[in-house]
């Protein structure tokens, strides 16, 4: 393990930069929505009327911001995830654009909605809870040609996905394992075929809760288990 001590702020930044390229997330498949986050004095009690204290409106979406993260260091990902042609949707299209994200693998959909999140914001506990509405109609693997496919894994050196689109994430995994691109997951929380993706991953970051609540438990006690054979051999 690589272990480097900076000896100033820009030190920090340039550091981070050289880890983050180095670690090259090319393409993210998953979520992108709108976030609309309202912060408040307290979190409200049922039948409450109250007053938001900020507002904003901003891209979201764990893929979206983990590539937004990729595209200011200075890589090029490229996404693949589904939005609606609303509003909604161009906002999330015009942001990802803006921040260098490629987004020719994105599918829009003619009809439906683009995916949004309310976050409210708590000021008080520092919390924030979020209410999601999905994007409709779901991607679905055959929103994607074979050749669209191939072309999107052109080259890539690390592929993230954050679980969502369960079945076109599942599709897209297992082509990059077979094409051997390292697989990063984001379990963030149990979702529908994660446990499948999970299979196909080569590094997995999640939240300190999930261990408890997956199958990820089992794989961390092997990862130990195996760690102490090879001190004792």
């Amino acid at each position: 393990m690589l272990v480097v001590v900076p000896d100033s702020e820009e030190n920090i930044r340039v550091v981070v930069k050289q880890r983050m390229k180095a670690l090259a997330i090319d393409l993210g498949c998953g979520g992108v929505t709108v976030d609309l986050l309202a912060t408040v004095e307290a979190y409200p009690k049922p039948d409450d009327k109250i007053r938001s204290t900020s507002l904003k409106i901003q891209g979201g979406g764990n893929v979206g911001n983990a590539l937004t993260c990729a595209a200011r260091l200075g890589l090029n990902p490229r996404l693949i995830s589904k939005i609606a042609d609303d509003a909604q949707g161009r906002g999330i299209l015009e942001e990802l654009e803006a921040d260098g994200i490629d987004t020719s693998f994105l599918v829009v959909s003619k009809e439906g909605n683009s995916p949004f999140t309310y976050v409210i914001v708590d000021n008080q506990t520092k919390t924030r809870t979020c209410i999601h509405t999905p994007g409709f109609p779901p991607m679905i693997p055959d929103d994607m040609s074979k050749s669209s496919l191939s072309s999107a894994l052109n080259g890539v050196r690390l592929a993230y996905f954050d679980a969502r689109l369960p079945d076109t994430a599942l599709v897209v995994g297992h082509e990059a394992k077979r094409r051997s691109i390292p697989i990063l997951i984001d379990a963030e929380k149990k979702r529908e075929g994660l446990d499948e993706l999970l299979n196909l991953s080569d590094y997995i970051v999640c939240s300190a809760k999930f261990p408890q609540a997956s199958k990820l438990t089992i794989l961390i006690n092997c990862c130990l288990l195996n760690h102490e054979f090879s001190k004792i051999s």
